[in-house]
């Protein structure tokens, strides 16, 4: 009896644990997926001089079909992913020749997961709501 109770307290310290780092591992997958997009948009950009399209939700812009590996999806469990080609007439406020900003952006139910990512990603420029995040590809 002495064993099982022992044992079962194990067990309810170890499940938070291991629930945090299953998110972490989530997280880690989308940041991946994002710098795989990335590297898709920029080739895309180098061949054609153009930034893909803007696509809907869960959808692959045309121009990266092929650049990106065989089987990807614009979404992994509960996230979506979009890519958007933002077109800026006046440039952007620190650049004014810069006429054209990309991003992608994710969105989620899973609030926790959508914090695990915000917190992992590294790259430009990241704003959002618990349920969304919009990353600046640079």
């Amino acid at each position: 009896m002495v064993a099982c109770t022992i044992a079962g307290i194990l067990i309810n310290l170890a499940l938070p644990a291991m629930a945090t780092m299953k998110r972490k591992a989530d997280a880690a997958h989308v940041v991946a997926d994002i710098n795989a997009i990335r590297v898709a948009g920029f080739d895309a950009y180098a061949d054609l001089q153009l930034w893909p399209a803007s696509a809907a939700w869960g959808a692959i812009p045309t121009e990266m079909v092929n650049r990106l590996p065989q089987g990807f999806e614009f979404r992994y469990k509960t996230v979506e992913y979009r890519w958007q080609r933002w077109s800026l007439p006046n440039g952007m406020p620190t650049n004014p020749s810069q006429t054209i900003l990309v991003t992608v952006e994710l969105r989620s139910t899973d609030q926790s997961l959508m914090a695990a990512i915000r917190g992992l990603y590294k790259g430009g420029l990241a704003f959002g709501s618990a349920t969304t995040a919009t990353f600046v590809i640079e």
